[in-house]
Parts: structure tokens; C-alpha cells; sequence
């Protein structure tokens, strides 16, 4: 059966559908969102950790000061922000051992200096346009994984490569292009440990909050546990089918799930051919995000390094109890599972031996049915599946989302500017502009 017709149906109450639900229903349309899960938010999911009723970000957080349209739509929905805790402390895991003296031997200590002043030379090359370097090797068409083999370093500053890069990408660093790490590190001074330098703020009650209250705010109709098997487009509209059989009707309709979750729904008529192997490729993301309790580690303590399991770990933010919580970042791999309490009591072990662990806890993106996947890594000689130009409107479905935005893509504030470009080519469907 199909239910009531709205003007426009939304596929996904991340923020980048609630950005365009408001831009919608402000133009007097009737809107409905329609999410997969039992909350809104998508990939910022903020919940209480483990056993407590203090609430964490499982997914994204962190947002930079230059990131207008987020910081906007938080003063607009009385969202406050949460200043990121400054690092007091560095500590680096190397060579077996933890240290507190620099990420390598003294012995290698000029070796790594120059890696990281050609890191910060390429990322800024990269900044302004580059696509080589001064010798005429290229920044663009290489993976990750040769682009570190190029530099020569020695392994601990691989392994400091390879710990930010689980906050910064996320994906095989055989499959992944160099350029993204680069970019990374270009927003502050192109070096990977000024990555952190950028991250300014976190939302109170996460992403999750303002999404909540923006759909609120804007009237639209928001139907959760709605899980959408297929949209079938026709000449004058476009039916969405949920899995459980029921359908919903609308004139247009905009698909805001991200990349991968996409590979779920059938869409009749089929994709455009570029569309259809994005969507058969997919994304490489591949981080794991862990939040540890621990006691006995002061706030502002940040540690890297290990080249296996949690890479990443800072001491974010203190508990009511006054123990850290510490956020961890890894890439999946066979041989580290969060799910295991091993696995995780190893790698607090390695960065804080003086700590005890009380709790741990984490959301699995990767096996999450309605993410298949954390935040977008693009794949090395398939970088326009995510280039926003690749999805533009087709019809009467529009898209949005983080992972193809036109600026910034991965970033919260990319999914807001994704959503208001995806809402306007709606508006160009129905002809009210």
C-alpha cells in the first residue's frame, strides 16, 4: 500500500536530509524523512557510554572554526559548543616502548625531520593547487602506501603517519590516494600532529541534537524504523518502497544515506552508469572509534603510535567520577577487535601504563547495516565516485551527503552544504525558484 503524498521524500535523517528538510519545508513543501533507524543523526551518533547517563559521540565530533553553515545552524537550533580539551602532554609508542621524549631514537631523529618537513611541503603544494612536487613527482595519481615508501622514513614516523592517518582517512593506505592524508594535514601547517590543531569544538548533545531539533523546527513529517528497499521513479513522481512493504509517495524525492547505504536500495529506473559503480564500489572507510574509561590519566594526554589495533588515543575529557575518557581511532583489521576487552586493555596499556580501564565502549560502522562503512576514503584511481559533479540530480532524485559534498567532504559542515544544494535542484524539479 502506499500512504499519504508528501511534495518531497527525504531517505535518511543524517544532517545532511535535515539540512535539506528545512530548506524545503521553507518553501511551504510537504516533507517527509524517511530513516532507516530508530534515531536520527546518521553517522554523528551521540549516546550515553556504557553503564552511565554521560552522553558521548560514537560517531563524528569534532568541528573547525572556519566551518560556517554547522556553526550557524547550532546558534539558529540553541546548540552550544564544547571547546576541544587542549593536549598537556605528548606520548609516542615506539621501538616497543612507550616514550615521552619525541616519536623517534635519536638516531633517527634527522631522518624523521625531514619526512615531516616534505609531509608539510607536499600538503601545502597540495593546498594551492599543485598536483607535483618541486621534482616533478606527483601528489595526485600515487596510493598512500607508495607515497610513504617514497619518503623513505624510518618505521616510528610510519607508524605516526599511520596513527593520524586513522583520524584523517581511514581507509588501506594500498587503496587509498596520498592526496587525502595531504589535505589533512594542509589545513593546519601540513605536519600530522597540527591535524588535532584544527578541531575546535564538539556539539553538546552531539549532532544527534541538532538534527532532532532542525526536523522538529521545520514540520516535517519524520517516519524512523523506515528502512527504504527501492525508489521507483516515474514521469510525474517517485514511490518509496520500505522493506516491510509499505509505500510512500512524493513529486521528488532526495536520497541523503551517504554512499554505501546506498548499495541497498534498487532504484527503477537504474542509476546513471557513473552512479551505479560508485555505488558498487563504494567507500573504503574503515576507521574503528573506541571510547575508553580510565582511571589514573590526567585530561589532555595524547598518544600514537603501535602500527596495529587503537593507533590513537586522547585523553578528551574527564568523567563526573573525575576518570578520563579517552577516545581511541584504529583501522579495522583482523587482528584487532573492539568487540574483544583485550584488545582494547592493550592498547591502554601501551599508551597510559598508569592508568586502570573501568569501562569501554563503540559503535561498529562497519557492520552497521544502515553505514556499511565510517566516514568517506575515497579509492585511488575511482576518485570521482565522490566528487560531487558525479552527483548531481538525476530526474526527480537528488543526493546529498558528507561523502560527495562540493568543499570539505567527510566534515559535518560539508553534509549541511551537501543538503541546501541537494534542496535547491528539488526546488528546480518543482519549479518554484
Amino acid at each position: 500500500m502506499t500512504e499519504e503524498t508528501s511534495d518531497v521524500l527525504i531517505v535518511g535523517a543524517g544532517l545532511a536530509g535535515a539540512t535539506a528538510a528545512c530548506e524545503l519545508a521553507a518553501r511551504g513543501l510537504r516533507v517527509t524523512v524517511l530513516e532507516a533507524r530508530e534515531r536520527v543523526g546518521g553517522r554523528g551518533y551521540f549516546r550515553p557510554f556504557a553503564g552511565t547517563d554521560e552522553g558521548l559521540d560514537f560517531g563524528g565530533s569534532w568541528i573547525t572554526p572556519w566551518q560556517v553553515a554547522i556553526r550557524r545552524l547550532c546558534e539558529r537550533h540553541k546548540i552550544k559548543l564544547r571547546p576541544r580539551h587542549a593536549v598537556i602532554e605528548r606520548r609516542w609508542y615506539r621501538d616497543g616502548a612507550l616514550h615521552r621524549d619525541g616519536p623517534t631514537s635519536a638516531a633517527d631523529r634527522a631522518a624523521h625531520e625531514k619526512t615531516i618537513a616534505r609531509i608539510a611541503i607536499d600538503a601545502m603544494l597540495l593546498k594551492k593547487g599543485h598536483g607535483e612536487d618541486e621534482q616533478g613527482r606527483p601528489l595526485l595519481a600515487l596510493s598512500l602506501a607508495d607515497y610513504i615508501q617514497r619518503l623513505g622514513a624510518p618505521a616510528a614516523t610510519r607508524d605516526l603517519i599511520g596513527a593520524w592517518w586513522t583520524v584523517s582517512g581511514n581507509g588501506d593506505k594500498a587503496l587509498v590516494p596520498a592526496h587525502e592524508f595531504l589535505h589533512s594535514c594542509g589545513y593546519f601547517d601540513g605536519t600530522p600532529d597540527g591535524i588535532i590543531e584544527v578541531w575546535s569544538d564538539s556539539l553538546e548533545g552531539g549532532v544527534s541534537a541538532l538534527v532532532a531539533r532542525m526536523i522538529a523546527a521545520c514540520g516535517a513529517r519524520l517516519a524512523l524504523n523506515a528502512p527504504v528497499a527501492a525508489l521507483e521513479q516515474g514521469a510525474d513522481g517517485v514511490v518509496a518502497r520500505l522493506r516491510d512493504g509499505r509505500g510512500f509517495a512524493a513529486k521528488a524525492a532526495l536520497v541523503a544515506t551517504g554512499l554505501n547505504p546506498m548499495a541497498a536500495v534498487g532504484f527503477a529506473p537504474p542509476l546513471p552508469q557513473a552512479q551505479a559503480a560508485a555505488v558498487g564500489r563504494g567507500h573504503l572507510g574503515r576507521a574503528v572509534k573506541v571510547w575508553a574509561k580510565v582511571a589514573g590519566v590526567p585530561v589532555g594526554v595524547l598518544a600514537t603510535g603501535g602500527g596495529d589495533g587503537l593507533e590513537w588515543m586522547f585523553a578528551e575529557r574527564a568523567a563526573r567520577d573525575g576518570a578520563a575518557m579517552i577516545v581511541g581511532f584504529g583501522i579495522a583489521a583482523a587482528g584487532f577487535d573492539p568487540a574483544r576487552p583485550g584488545d582494547v586493555a592493550q592498547a591502554v596499556a601501551r599508551f597510559f601504563p598508569e592508568g586502570h580501564l573501568l569501562a569501554f565502549d563503540w559503535h561498529d560502522w562497519i557492520g552497521d547495516p544502515f553505514a556499511r562503512g565510517a566516514w568517506v576514503a575515497s579509492r585511488l584511481g575511482a576518485e570521482a565516485d565522490v566528487a560531487a559533479a558525479t552527483w548531481k540530480r538525476t530526474g526527480r532524485l537528488a543526493f546529498a551527503s558528507s561523502d560527495f559534498a562540493s568543499a570539505g567532504a567527510g566534515w559535518f559542515d560539508a553534509a549541511a552544504l551537501s543538503g541546501a544544494e541537494a534542496a535547491r535542484e528539488i526546488i528546480e524539479v518543482l519549479r518554484l525558484n
